[in-house]
Parts: structure tokens; C-alpha cells; sequence
């Protein structure tokens, strides 16, 4: 659809200002900013006092959960029971619908690009194609998929959304296999996480030594392709920058040498708050999980604070993502984590802003595609009621948008209640 945002207040990533003037989109890309006028056939929308900013974009999303707190998330044998559900014909086809819904809830809530990182039975590379094509409650929404994670046996998520190898020729074979797939990056697990952490104060014990790990990055990156990797102690950031990884997803703090490295070479760390502060903050009743977890949860958000806070000196970029499908982790709350980046690092609600579109972009490559609303890209738009270059929360309030030129008017992403009651009293107290 060929629209025509008028006197709309544009937000302009690039330099921090607000500026008046129109948009016009054609084929679903961005032909004319300012004081231009609508062509024939354009659909004009009069945004009088209202607000234009890039869509964001989320790094670290797996579609398969919706956020909600379950026993099943923490392994044991409900998490059995569930993981051979989804693996029979039945199980794929209403995974299918959920990992489907839950696209249309990132999309409805302001989130026009996503990248998946570890799923199920390659159902993400299904939703893609039939996004592509435009048969999916989700067109117009972006999706770079990588498919199952891949781990050493014992590694984060093995047996559910990690696939494992025992050598580093195995490990290469599974690259091989999402490349052929669809993959549009490769997803490893180096540490552990705060769900399988065997004792307080670990949460990000190696499990994927250097070797499996170069094999995997050099494999990779000889299609083409980043290597993301769950990291969640200094130890695995070492091996994670070692072995080539592209970017660390999580985060902890980085020794300076090993710093130093991942920046000269244009590395990113994904800043994943989402998950970290509900699970330090809120108690057992509420998360599911137990003691040696909440504390766990509690190590790794200070973790990646600290890592958020050095990683610009040594030129390492910052981007942010959700962790969707942990629990407190939903669909619709990628406008939290830059409540949270901002206020837990202490950069300005327009830089963390800046964060999730543009500086998102650039570590994806897509820069020149999308992140800012510029003339030639993609009509990535999202018409707000408020400022949100003053304040992120701007996003939970949607009148219109655009995603590749597919208009949404005044989105309604599904949302659990009781969920978002506990997360605003945390995002209040920060």
C-alpha cells in the first residue's frame, strides 16, 4: 500500500532532533521526507500531533514461548514431555501457529525486524518463507532466522533448541545443515545459562570449548554467515572472541586484551535485560524458578551492565534484544528493554532509542535497508503518540504502522495482564 504520513513529527535517529514534515511511502519504501505531497492513489493519514519513528528491532527472540513463567522452561520431565510434542507432525503444526502469533504480537508491537536464535524443528525457516510470500498473519514483518542453536553435548539448550555435536566435524556438519536450510546466521551456546546453572554464582560455566567453537565460527563465516553465541561469564567471552564468535549475546564482563580484539574487529555484544531483571527482582511464587536461579538472574544483569558500560571504549557495539520466550520475557516488550538499557547503563532514552533501530541495523548489516526512517529505505515506520527519542515507553502506544509498506492501524499485540502488571511495577521502580 502506497501511504502519505502528513504533518507528522519525524524522529530522526541519525542526530537526536524532531523535525515536521511529511512521509510519503511507495512499494513499501520511503521516496519522499519533508515538504513533499501526496501522489494519486496514496493513502494520506493526517498525524497532527503525533510522532514518527523508525520500527524496532529485535536481536535475541525465540518465537516459541510467550513469556508467560512454566515448570516446563526449567527442564525435568514436563520439559520432556513438551519437547517430543513439538518434534511429531501434530506438535510442528501448533508450534507453527504459536511461533506465528507470537511474530504477529512482535509486529503489532512496534517491532518490524527480528532476529530468531534458537528454535524448534526449524519451524522458524517455515514462518520466513511464508512471511516472504506474504501468507502470514505476520507479513511485512523482517525475520533473520538461524534455526536450532548448536552446542556440545550438555551445552545450553541441548535437547530442546540446541542441536549437539561430540567433535568439531559434527558441529561443522550441523552448520552446514542450517546454511542449507535458510539459515541467515548461525546461533552457538558457549556457557551455560541461569535455568541449567548446577550452583550460585556459575550461570556461565564453559560448556563449548575453543575448538568446537572455531570450527563452527570458521565454517560459518566461510558461507557468509555471523555467529551469535549465548555468553554469560568473562571466561566465555574470552573463548567466544577467540574463536571468532560475531557477536556475544548477554554479555559479562570482558577482560581488556580480549576487549580490545572483539572491537578492532567490529564486535557487538547483545544486551539481553529482559529476562535478567524480572528473575533477580521478583520472587520464586511469581518466576517459577528457585533460589541458586534468582540469584543466578541477579549475577548476570550486573554482569551485563558492567559489560554495557565498557564495551564503548573499546569500540564494541551495543545492541538489544528481548531473550523472548524466557520467562518475563513477551512478545510485545521490546519497548522494556530500552526502559531498561537506559536506565540500568545510564545512556539517554534518545541513544537507547538509537540502539534498537539504527545501531540494531548496523550489527545486522542492514543499515542501508532499514534503522532510520531516510529516503530509499524500507517504510520500517511506527506512527507514536508521544516523543520517544524523551521516552521509550512512547512504543507501548501505537497508532499506525507501516512494516515494508503493510499499514496497521492502532495495533493491539496480545498481552498477558497479570504479566504486564508485575513488569510495570519493576519498570516504574528502576
Amino acid at each position: 500500500m502506497d501511504l502519505f504520513f502528513g504533518n507528522v513529527n519525524i524522529a530522526d535517529v541519525l542526530t537526536g532532533a524532531v523535525y515536521k514534515g511529511n512521509i510519503a511511502v511507495k512499494g513499501g519504501r520511503i521516496v519522499g521526507i519533508g515538504d513533499v505531497s501526496p501522489e494519486k492513489g496514496m493513502k494520506v493519514i493526517d498525524c497532527e500531533g503525533m510522532y514518527a519513528a523508525p520500527g524496532l528491532i529485535n536481536l535475541h527472540v525465540h518465537l516459541f514461548g510467550t513469556g508467560r513463567p512454566a515448570k516446563a522452561l526449567g527442564g525435568g520431565k514436563a520439559q520432556e514431555r513438551l519437547v517430543r510434542l513439538v518434534r511429531t507432525p501434530v506438535g510442528k503444526a501448533v508450534l507453527y501457529k504459536i511461533m506465528e502469533s507470537n511474530a504477529e504480537t512482535e509486529l503489532k508491537s512496534g517491532v518490524t525486524t527480528i532476529r530468531t536464535v534458537g528454535d524448534f524443528s526449524g519451524v522458524d525457516f517455515k514462518l520466513k518463507r511464508n512471511v516472504e510470500k506474504g501468507r502470514s498473519r505476520a507479513r511485512g514483518l523482517r525475520i533473520l532466522v538461524s534455526g536450532h542453536a548448536i552446542t556440545v553435548a550438555g551445552g545450553h539448550g541441548a535437547g530442546t533448541f540446541a542441536l549437539t555435536g561430540n567433535t568439531p566435524e559434527e558441529l561443522e556438519k550441523l552448520v552446514d545443515d542450517a546454511v542449507r536450510e535458510g539459515a541467515d546466521l548461525i546461533k552457538i551456546c558457549i556457557t551455560g545459562g541461569v535455568m541449567d546453572a548446577k550452583r550460585r554464582g556459575a550461570p556461565g560455566e564453559v560448556r563449548m570449548e575453543l575448538p568446537f567453537v572455531k570450527a563452527v565460527c570458521d565454517r560459518a563465516h566461510s558461507y557468509g554467515k555471523k555467529v551469535a553465541s549465548h555468553v554469560q561469564s568473562s571466561l566465555g567471552a574470552e573463548i567466544a572472541v577467540r574463536g571468532g564468535v560475531d557477536t556475544i549475546e548477554h554479555g559479562a564482563p570482558i577482560e581488556g586484551g580480549t576487549a580490545e580484539i572483539f572491537g578492532s574487529r567490529g564486535g557487538a555484544v547483545v544486551v539481553t535485560y529482559s529476562p535478567a531483571i524480572p528473575n533477580a527482582l521478583l520472587g520464586a511464587e511469581a518466576t517459577k524458578l528457585d533460589e541458586t536461579a534468582k540469584f543466578n538472574s541477579e549475577v548476570v544483569m550486573n554482569g551485563m551492565t558492567e559489560c554495557a558500560k565498557s564495551a564503548p571504549a573499546y569500540g564494541i557495539k551495543i545492541g538489544l534484544g528481548t531473550d523472548a520466550s524466557c520467562p518475563f520475557c513477551t512478545q510485545s516488550g521490546m519497548w522494556r528493554e530500552l526502559v531498561y538499557y537506559s536506565k540500568r547503563v545510564g545512556v539517554t532514552p534518545g541513544e537507547a532509542v538509537r540502539t534498537a533501530t539504527l545501531g540494531n541495523a548496523e550489527i545486522l548489516g542492514i543499515a542501508d535497508e532499514t534503522g532510520s526512517i531516510s529516503v530509499g529505505k524500507s517504510a520500517d515506520i511506527v506512527i507514536l503518540k508521544e516523543n520517544p527519542l524523551k521516552d521509550p515507553r512512547a512504543y507501548s502506544e501505537i497508532e499506525y504502522i507501516s512494516a515494508r509498506g503493510r499499514l496497521l492501524v492502532k495495533p493491539k499485540p496480545s498481552k498477558m495482564p497479570d504479566i504486564e502488571a508485575l513488569l510495570d511495577k519493576i519498570t516504574e521502580e528502576l
